[in-house]
């Protein structure tokens, strides 16, 4: 057990080490978003060499972990490392949270097939495996292990948390963010003011919840279905990949701006320190963006593009709800992936760790409304309906 969450720590700790570096070279180096088709091209060639059941990437771990059948392969885990690096190297607006998510499923499962741990791991036990490698993932990237442990709990289905995992799920997200911060991992932590929770502030926020899961929605949807017919049209994965890579080099020239580029962190420092100017469409792009890169099939995530569209949306609407834009973006930034991802105790848990328990109010009434009103959509597959909402 402790080997797994070793691993895990360790490969997030690498992941974050060479995104890093390879977001740092893309930005250096303009010329690359060039390549992005070129990129995505070779990404597809890996996965049609040797992908086979890795394709599935999230949505085969949640299955997997509902009804285990051994299918996570070993080789998923580098796999969508390298799918990842690539995407984000060529400019690809992407996240990285499904890789560390995969990457995390796919060592845990490594270690049940060694010949001694199948001595003592049962179809049961397997099943625990895959959601503490999916909390270990989760909670050593962003540096949350209490919503990390949640989280692999709570994602696998709508309506219901597997609270048999409650113990493996903890430990391992714990000791993977131990190990990855010991290696020298970091996490960048903003520090706005909280307000104050009276009527007046719980009105706008629930306000603020509507339109958060009328846009965590749409996102879902926009992303699923273009995703679908990009597959059903575009058969060929390699035209797929290099016409998703030309509409992304499209759109950066359209708004002739970078910045919606990768994960889209350089607009938190201008919305939480107001270090520059963010123009009200702002998150409409970065929604964009991500939508056409995730939806020709590149390789990454959508939670980091969720926090900043979220951020962004709070900050544009803060001024219209008369509440400060920092307090409104945090909220956001939270709020946006527990409509989106259907976890509404794992996200709020995880603002709690990341803005302070001063959140935690807000959180509550935004992250539970916006999760109930976004209905069963949602970026991990709303066919994973326990309990209707």
């Amino acid at each position: 057990m402790v080997l797994r969450k070793g691993l895990a720590g360790t490969a997030s700790a690498l992941f974050m080490w060479l995104l890093e570096r390879v977001i740092h070279l893309r930005g250096q180096h303009l010329w690359l978003l060039a390549l992005l088709p070129v990129f995505g091209v070779t990404s597809a060639w890996i996965y049609q060499r040797w992908g086979h059941e890795a394709e599935g990437g999230g949505s085969l771990i949640l299955d997997e972990v509902l009804e285990f059948k051994g299918r996570v392969p070993s080789r998923m885990a580098p796999m969508v490392l390298i799918g990842t690096l690539l995407t984000h190297l060529g400019g690809g607006s992407a996240g990285r949270e499904g890789t560390a998510i995969q990457m995390g499923a796919s060592l845990a499962r490594s270690v049940g097939k060694l010949p001694w741990a199948w001595l003592g791991f049962n179809q049961s036990r397997q099943r625990l495996l895959l959601m503490a490698g999916v909390s270990a993932g989760f909670g050593s990237l962003f540096g949350t292990p209490v919503a990390g442990a949640i989280f692999g709990m709570e994602v696998i289905a709508i309506g219901k948390m597997h609270y048999e995992g409650l113990l493996v799920c903890g430990a391992a997200s714990f000791v993977a963010d131990a190990v990855c911060r010991g290696l020298g991992a970091h996490h960048i932590h903003f520090q706005p003011a909280a307000l104050d929770l009276s009527v007046m502030v719980a009105l706008k926020l629930a306000l603020f919840a509507l339109i958060v899961a009328v846009v965590a929605g749409s996102f879902s949807e926009l992303s699923h279905r273009l995703a679908r017919w990009t597959r059903s049209r575009l058969v060929n994965p390699y035209l797929r990949a290099l016409l998703g890579g030309l509409a992304v080099i499209a759109l950066a020239a359209v708004f002739r701006s970078t910045d919606f580029l990768n994960l889209g962190t350089i607009w938190l420092p201008r919305v939480f320190e107001g270090s520059a100017p963010v123009p009200p469409w702002a998150f409409a792009a970065k929604f964009l963006f991500t939508v056409v890169t995730l939806g020709f099939g590149f390789k990454g995530g959508e939670v980091t593009p969720l926090f900043v569209i979220g951020a962004l949306l709070g900050a544009a609407l803060a001024p219209i709800l008369g509440l400060p834009i920092p307090f409104v973006a945090a909220v956001g930034f939270i709020a946006m992936f527990a409509a989106a991802s259907n976890t509404p105790i794992a996200s709020t848990l995880m603002g709690i760790e990341l803005f302070g328990g001063g959140f935690a109010g807000p959180l509550v009434i935004t992250c539970f409304l916006a999760y109930i009103l976004v209905g069963h959509r949602g970026i991990y597959g709303g066919h994973r309906v326990q309990t209707a909402k």
